[in-house]
């Protein structure tokens, strides 16, 4: 799940180029086209919140469908950009980034987090009518790219990964909503 790819063409990989480079159009139309509809309703945080929601949907998704093992791969994908990230402004500005934090929700987080939803599922379809996954994992690295740009640098993981949880009932966690009598 990363954004490097080897574009030689050696014959076995053509193939699979054609299909990841025919699949990146449209998750990038997908996603430009919800960040426009949110940034007319919220502010810069709303948006944050909505690409959250919308990564929050892809994880689940995956969790879902596939189990842990792929979700954490999801997380792992979106914690290396994370740091991806860090890196490169360390390395830019030689001095340790500062983690952003997460804004709070606006009036125009519920907005964001419905159009970002709908986007991740449109990147689901898309990705249920692929060869492979490489959709999915355009997607995920995509809404991560685009939330770093909105929040101008990377945040804290742990931060992160609790608001990709899904929630339940009263705001748990969805593990911390089952109770065993």
């Amino acid at each position: 799940m990363s954004d490097a790819m080897n574009l030689e063409d050696t014959g076995d990989t053509a193939g699979f180029l054609d299909d990841t480079l025919a699949a990146s159009p449209v998750v990038a139309a997908i996603l430009g086209t919800a960040v426009a509809a949110a940034a007319k309703r919220g502010g810069t945080g709303d948006v944050a919140h909505g690409l959250i929601a919308g990564l929050r949907i892809l994880r689940s998704t995956v969790e879902e469908e596939a189990g842990y093992s792929m979700a954490a791969a999801v997380d792992t994908a979106i914690r290396t950009r994370l740091l991806v990230e860090n890196m490169s402004r360390l390395r830019t500005t030689g001095q340790e980034p500062v983690a952003i934090p997460l804004p709070p929700p606006g009036p125009g987080a519920t907005a964001a987090a419905a159009i970002f939803e709908s986007a991740a599922e449109s990147c689901l379809t898309v990705n249920a009518h692929a060869a492979d996954n490489a959709p999915l994992e355009q997607a995920v690295f995509a809404f991560t790219t685009q939330l770093l740009q909105q929040l101008g640098g990377a945040p804290e993981w742990r931060d992160l990964s609790g608001a990709l949880r899904r929630r339940g009932p009263g705001g748990l966690d969805a593990e911390e909503a089952i109770t065993l009598h």
